[in-house]
């Protein structure tokens, strides 16, 4: 049996935080952008959404990893 990756293993613990950061960053731009336009005030007004939607969506992104998880296993074995 092949010992797990201590790194690989807290690299894994980590991924839904850093993927929740750019995906909400993300996201916070384009609605901001839509909602109110792009001019000197937008980057203020992009990191407030962005303060708000960020740990919003890192708690979301640790609370759906298992039905995520078990979506994209049926998905995979469905796509075969």
């Amino acid at each position: 049996m092949q010992a797990i990756d201590p790194i690989r293993q807290r690299a894994q613990l980590w991924l839904p935080a850093f993927l929740a950061i750019g995906m909400s960053a993300f996201v916070a731009a384009v609605v901001t952008a839509i909602n109110t336009g792009v001019d000197g005030g937008f980057p203020v007004r992009w990191l407030l959404a962005w303060s708000v939607a960020c740990p919003a969506a890192i708690v979301a992104a640790y609370l759906f990893r298992p039905l995520a998880w078990r979506a994209a296993c049926l998905v995979s074995r469905l796509s075969l």
